[in-house]
């Protein structure tokens, strides 16, 4: 690959824990990690996706740290923090996800039966006791327990298809970046 189609992605960061951990918000710092409170990895891969770049294998993380920071372990080093991380947390992710679609599954299946119940006193007393009331009360409770049902069954539903997304599209890019190339430098 020709070195000069390769996208720098600056990352000023104050020490090196702060690509993996986010600092404290400080509006008066020159460094944008600080100023917004945000991790430097996490910074960074967001701008990669706003820019809806499709290339990962053309960009390479530049890491500017102060000058008495910079050793030459930390070169050798930083990719293998880098793919602990990346693993780790494409490990947690899964079973974030596992744990997210077992709990959804019990929600459903909790609130299927109560629907399934409450369906049936509602058809027990639209039969009985209010057989004799007009079809507009009739319509109103049937209504009102169409609503409840729906209500109560939204949640475990929406968490079922939908909360593993936001997990499975990390991973996807957390599997990016083990492959991206980073470099350590001293800032100026």
């Amino acid at each position: 690959m020709d070195p000069s189609a390769v996208e720098n992605i600056l990352i000023r960061l104050d020490s090196i824990d702060q690509l993996f951990n986010a600092p404290d918000v400080n509006p008066f710092s020159e460094k944008e990690v600080n100023v917004i409170g945000e991790a430097g990895l996490v910074h960074a891969v967001r701008k990669l996706l706003a820019k809806r770049s499709l290339r990962w294998k053309a960009v390479r993380f530049v890491i500017q740290l102060p000058p008495d920071q910079v050793t030459g372990d930390l070169q050798a080093e930083l990719p293998k923090a880098v793919h602990r991380y990346c693993r780790a947390k494409i490990e947690d992710n899964a079973l974030t996800i596992r744990m997210s679609r077992t709990r959804s599954l019990i929600g459903l299946g909790m609130v299927t039966l109560i629907s399934i119940v409450l369906l049936g006193l509602v058809y027990l007393l639209l039969n009985t006791v209010l057989a004799n009331a007009s079809q507009t009360a009739q319509g109103l409770v049937a209504a009102f327990t169409g609503v409840f049902i729906w209500v109560i069954l939204w949640d475990p539903m929406e968490a079922l298809l939908f909360q593993w997304v936001s997990p499975a599209m990390e991973n996807r890019v957390l599997r990016k970046v083990i492959d991206v190339e980073f470099r350590v430098e001293p800032q100026a």
